[in-house]
């Protein structure tokens, strides 16, 4: 209980100080009866007996009032005092109410720590971007080159473009870029968010100078998506009814994405960096929040929705309110409600630009090869995800086998011990260390990875690559060489113990081995899809064969953020020495 469990008198002033905060809805449940869901912030309030659906709907239209009148806001009788008094306890014990009035801010706004971080941040003078310094970027960023033909299966497609900076000296991703090290300072106007729901006034800040630009650009980024969303339209089909399944929506956000991507990206005559038209810019930063959300419903490890799962303008803006996804630890969404919704009835529903002619832009002629980048993209963004859902199951078997495991402070399997425990809580957090989270990741990511392939141009059913049979070692067992090789070096390495301890590090050789075969199946199909990407932005394909080692650099990327990954080859090379090089072809280990 936050507040003082003090009763309430019916005399007493009560206050509803994020009342603007609040969103409700009338659910039906599968057995017919009414609930009244209220929604303040991260917290839901569910009303499922029909005498109080008149108090909750009373409550919502209040800023303030006598505790005592709240026995009047029955739809019949008055309610008893005692029954009202219990009510009003709970959700002053949950700060919802309160008593106390709202004190406006005395000096320090609700944002102020967030700015105050912003203005400490070590960020870079000078602009940093892919194309075509990749390997020089890439080893300021993580200590490694990498060929600019492995970036995409390195970095999702959704993310290459948040670095460049369009033609107003604005990142593409704004406070969102990634990896963070590449965003530099720009001037940026913040203020409080002022609009009602689950961002309303909330400690972090909006961004005007980003919402100016999309204001400026507003009717050329609704023109914009239609012209996406038109050709996206030719290889895919809306629900019966004119709904939008909610994979495909997902995929459609891909496809926007793609479009200012594949400019920036391509090697022949590639859009400058700084010279980014704002208003393809501005079409990528409104556009990956419907990436976000969709992604969200997907993979939401409980209650997740399937990918068929209808989904309209107005259930996709509730959903977003009422899941909180309009706030981010780097901002809240600047989009005024009424842009949301007409950017969601534009993308979903078609609904035409008012009073904008129809016109050509420069980048139309695009289209369909942004089609064939971002499909493509969203094929290698799932192979990535799921590879890693593996790697979470190998990480789960060797801190089972560890757990039980005592060694001298020191010793070799102390260390990795020790090592494996820092990094459980990053696996625990990801969900993927139950095997009903990874199961149900894959079934998306496989939804995902099969039907992105009928975007493509020239797709034929009957050349369909099946996602398993990415992840199914060409040989029916593990390669045995490999697993003999890790069992010798490990045991060498952490001193050959003997007894129950060596048969615990034959179980984390073991079970390293039966990775790397999954992950040379998984890189073979990467690989493919890299080449067809290169061919599509006419740029060369690397010489040498992908790696797990290249695979690891986005682990790299993501060290210091929320989004942090350990890397099982990494921790045995830094706690025994054992170093492991991992193509298609071949696995070897020294």
């Amino acid at each position: 209980m936050s507040q003082e469990a003090v009763s309430v008198e019916p005399h007493e002033m009560l206050y509803l100080p994020m009342r603007r905060r609040s969103t409700s809805e009338y659910v039906t449940t599968p057995e017919g009866t009414r609930e009244l869901h209220i929604f303040f912030g991260i917290k839901e309030i569910t009303i499922d007996e029909p005498d109080l659906l008149s108090f909750g709907e009373a409550l919502l239209a209040q800023d303030q009032f006598m505790a005592g009148s709240a026995t009047t806001w029955s739809s019949g009788e008055p309610y008893p005092w005692e029954r009202v008094r219990e009510l009003l306890e709970t959700l002053l014990a949950e700060d919802i109410l309160s008593r106390e009035a709202p004190k406006p801010p005395a000096g320090r706004e609700p944002n102020q720590r967030f700015l105050e971080a912003e203005a400490k941040r070590e960020a870079p003078t000078e602009p940093l971007w892919w194309n075509p310094d990749c390997p020089r970027v890439m080893e300021q960023l993580v200590g490694r080159p990498l060929e600019l033909g492995f970036l995409e299966t390195v970095l999702p497609v959704h993310r290459l473009a948040h670095p460049a900076l369009d033609a107003e000296g604005r990142h593409v991703g704004e406070m969102n870029v990634f990896p963070e090290a590449m965003r530099m300072k720009r001037p940026t106007e913040w203020r409080v968010c002022p609009y009602p729901g689950s961002r309303y006034r909330d400690e972090a800040p909006m961004n005007v100078t980003a919402l100016k630009s999309m204001t400026r650009h507003w009717k050329p980024v609704l023109q914009g998506v239609l012209a996406v969303r038109e050709e996206f339209l030719r290889h895919y089909s809306l629900l019966p009814d004119g709904r939008w399944q909610l994979g495909d929506l997902h995929a459609l956000s891909y496809a926007v994405l793609a479009l200012p991507t594949l400019l920036l990206m391509r090697a022949n005559a590639p859009v400058p960096n700084g010279a980014l038209d704002p208003v393809l810019s501005s079409m990528f930063r409104v556009t990956d929040g419907v990436r976000m959300m969709t992604s969200y419903l997907l993979l939401l490890l409980e209650n997740s929705m399937a990918y068929d799962a209808p989904m309209t303008a107005a259930e996709l803006y509730r959903l977003t309110e009422q899941t909180n996804q309009f706030l981010s630890n780097r901002g809240v969404c600047a989009g005024p409600p009424h842009m949301v919704e007409e950017f969601f009835a534009t993308l979903l529903d078609g609904k035409p630009v008012a009073g904008a002619p129809s016109s050509t832009a420069a980048w139309d002629a695009e289209l369909p090869a942004a089609m064939d980048y971002g499909m493509l993209g969203l094929q290698l963004y799932s192979l990535q995800s799921n590879l890693w859902s593996h790697m979470c199951r190998a990480h789960a078997v060797i801190h089972a086998a560890l757990v039980e495991v005592k060694d001298e402070p020191g010793g070799a399997l102390g260390r990795l011990r020790e090592r494996v425990e820092r990094d459980w809580p990053m696996i625990q957090l990801s969900g993927l260390h139950q095997a009903t989270s990874r199961d149900l990741a894959e079934a998306r990511y496989g939804e995902m990875y099969e039907r992105a392939q009928h975007g493509q141009r020239g797709f034929r059913q009957d050349a369909l690559h099946r996602f398993q049979e990415a992840f199914t070692p060409a040989r029916d067992a593990v390669d045995e060489r490999a697993r003999q090789q890790l069992r010798e070096l490990i045991r060498s390495r952490a001193g050959a113990p003997s007894g129950s301890r060596g048969d615990v590090l034959d179980t984390v050789a073991d079970t390293v081995a039966e990775h790397l075969s999954i992950e040379r199946s998984a890189l073979r199909a990467m690989e493919g899809a890299q080449r067809q990407i290169n061919a599509l932005l006419q740029r060369p394909h690397p010489a040498r064969k992908l790696s797990g080692a290249d695979l690891s650099l986005n682990h790299h990327l993501r060290i210091g953020t929320i989004l942090m990954r350990p890397h099982l080859l990494d921790t045995l090379q830094d706690e025994l020495g054992v170093t492991i090089e991992n193509t298609e072809d071949a696995t070897y280990c020294h």
